[in-house]
């Protein structure tokens, strides 16, 4: 195999369960059941992890909350012990002061905390049942641990994932200053996977989908801009170069160059459910709808071998799983996001380019509208 094509990054969903019941949340729209991985489980895709030539990033994350697994600890111990860097997503309601101090000592890589507003009234009305003073306390508290310890830049690296919507998109600005005040170094924004027809009304790429700025193409010319001051002289005049019929390089790099781009492909990643089934990506690790251009669609998973019953290794080297990964870095799709039009948009098992399940063109992640940290 190309060293390309060794597995890089590897998000294990240690548990479906959550504390919370956010707005977005395609919890609220799927009928999955929920579970959590039994640590045995877990401590054996460890010790495949140490076997592997390098170890890959694991990052414990899915579509469920990590600290609400009982053996949350144990499972980053058995992460950290193969030697791999090790780092979560979490909504941050669960980072104690204890909790804290042993990430600290358990030395996690990287800590990124969903925080989608800059303001308690608006992060508790999008985050349901939680509390935005209780997460920066938190938060607070593990700065506070690593400043009397390694100092500001020790592990776990701190980072802050926001999902914008036109409800939240005006504290956008704020977050670096909320990003300071809480340690953090880096600050990932995404779009909203519209999951009901009320977070379809919610997103902030209508235009985007179809815009010439973001799609290089032979009948449209392109146009490449260098750094400006973004005021009142440049704000209108970029504003209306969006809105042309030129596609936008900026600096000599054009925006489409995420168009048809599979990250989970390219970099070589890997997803695996609570329950052992393995993904190539996080969005075929459940059942789920999305909304895309006032249609529903049905997006069915994909497994392509589950641990319990294989080692990751051998999944991954399957002649399935690698075939599909180089499908994938080809992209051959139908465009269904600029288009989503015919009688095959309701589901991902064929499109009109002849592909059969899964097909991938109407993946927002693969067209750059959505970032997973």
């Amino acid at each position: 195999m190309r060293n390309s094509d060794q597995l890089h990054k590897l998000y294990i969903e240690i548990t479906a369960a959550c504390n919370l019941d956010c707005q977005m949340c395609v919890r609220r729209t799927w009928n999955e059941p929920l579970g959590t991985m039994p640590r045995d489980t877990f401590a054996a895709l460890m010790e495949q992890v140490r076997g592997l030539p390098a170890p890959p990033t694991i990052h414990l994350s899915g579509y469920g909350e990590p600290m609400m697994h009982p053996d949350f600890l144990e499972l980053v111990r058995l992460a950290k012990a193969t030697g791999a860097d090790v780092e979560m997503t979490t909504n941050g309601m669960l980072l104690t002061p204890q909790i804290a101090a042993a990430l600290v000592e358990l030395d996690l890589n990287k800590l990124m905390v969903s925080i989608d507003a800059a303001t308690p009234d608006q992060y508790e009305d999008i985050r349901v049942k939680s509390s935005f003073e209780r997460v920066l306390k938190n938060l607070r508290h593990l700065r506070w641990l690593k400043l009397r310890g390694k100092g500001r830049h020790s592990n776990p690296q701190v980072g802050i994932s926001f999902v914008a919507m036109k409800s939240n998109v005006a504290d956008i600005p704020k977050l670096p200053w909320l990003a300071t005040y809480l340690g953090a170094w880096e600050i990932q924004v995404s779009n909203v996977v519209p999951h009901s027809p009320e977070m379809e009304s919610e997103i902030l790429y209508e235009r985007a989908l179809r815009s010439a700025a973001y799609r290089a193409s032979r009948w449209v010319p392109k146009m490449s801009i260098p750094k400006l001051d973004y005021d009142d002289y440049t704000r209108r005049p970029v504003s209306d170069i969006y809105d042309s019929t030129v596609s936008i390089n900026w600096l000599d790099i054009p925006l489409s160059s995420r168009n048809d781009y599979c990250r989970f492909a390219q970099k070589g990643y890997a997803a695996i459910r609570w329950d052992g089934e393995v993904s190539p990506c996080l969005p075929l690790l459940h059942d789920h709808p999305m909304y895309l251009l006032g249609r529903r669609k049905n997006v069915t998973h994909l497994s392509l071998g589950n641990i319990s019953q294989q080692p990751m290794s051998t999944i991954w080297e399957s002649p399935e799983f690698v075939e599909w990964r180089a499908k994938l870095r080809d992209f051959p799709f139908s465009p269904c996001t600029t288009c989503g039009g015919c009688e095959r948009f309701p589901a991902n098992y064929e499109d009109c380019s002849l592909n059969e399940f899964p097909t991938c063109g109407g993946c927002l992640w693969a067209q750059g509208f959505i970032q997973c940290p």
